[in-house]
């Protein structure tokens, strides 16, 4: 009874829904332009190592948690870092709290030990969080667990998580027996399309034109840069679930 109660409160523990880009702002530190920054350098480090690094900040944890079963169940339910790796790790700063975490999965546990991520909290990050200056201390801090992770042996496919189903779906062979009835589909699906623009020849697709721009949270500061950021921007988990290591500090 006692196993199914903690089972139950783990369960109904609050945890923010799984992020859509490596790095989330909410407390709104970075900036857009500087949050784009990071995300894209971030992207491209998984696309050189297979490793997920994400970036989490907001003022506040939510209520009916801590910091170390955030952190915990974030990097198990998100599923950062690649299944059968675990390779990923986070860094949460709550700014009105005042404290930080880094989680780290069991792939990257060789190399950015529970150690070294105090190094980087309270070495790197604690001295610019004090001051005031947070985006320097995030930016930082990425760039140390970054460096720190490098020396894994884990290599990268040159495709982020988010890319890799693009890039498959357009590699799926179509075999002769589909042919002929794909050829009569897309014959009448032509047909049906020329004559619905005989009808309403001055009709055209503007119902499409402003959702474009509006999936991105970034597009305030790159609403001219639109044919890249649907990639360099997206997370898409690895499927990654354990971890446990890491180190929490305070400022």
């Amino acid at each position: 009874m006692i196993n199914l109660l903690v089972v139950a409160l783990l369960a109904a523990a609050p945890l923010p829904a799984k992020p859509a880009h490596y790095v989330t702002d909410n407390a709104g530190v970075l900036g857009a332009a500087r949050a784009k920054a990071l995300d894209d350098k971030l992207a491209q480090f998984e696309r050189d190592t297979s490793d997920q690094i994400l970036v989490y900040v907001d003022r506040d944890l939510p209520d009916g948690t801590t910091l170390e079963e955030l952190s915990s169940e974030a990097l198990h339910k998100w599923g950062v870092g690649q299944k059968g790796k675990d390779n990923g790790a986070i860094l949460f700063v709550f700014t009105g709290a005042r404290k930080m975490r880094i989680e780290v999965g069991y792939g990257l546990e060789g190399s950015l030990t529970d150690a070294k991520s105090k190094r980087i909290t309270s070495t790197v990050m604690k001295p610019l969080l004090k001051d005031g200056d947070y985006a320097d201390a995030v930016e930082q801090g990425a760039d140390a667990i970054m460096k720190t992770v490098r020396g894994e042996a884990f290599t990268g496919t040159g495709k982020t998580a988010a890319e890799i189903p693009r890039a498959s779906a357009s590699q799926v062979s179509i075999t002769p027996y589909l042919m002929v009835p794909m050829l009569g589909v897309f014959l009448l699906i032509l047909v049906m399309t020329l004559r619905r623009r005989r009808k309403f020849s001055t009709s055209s697709s503007s119902g499409w034109t402003s959702s474009s721009s509006s999936d991105s949270s970034w597009s305030s500061s790159s609403s001219d840069s639109s044919s890249s950021s649907s990639s360099s921007d997206s997370f898409s988990s690895g499927g990654g679930d354990g971890g446990g290591g890491g180190a929490s500090d305070s400022w």
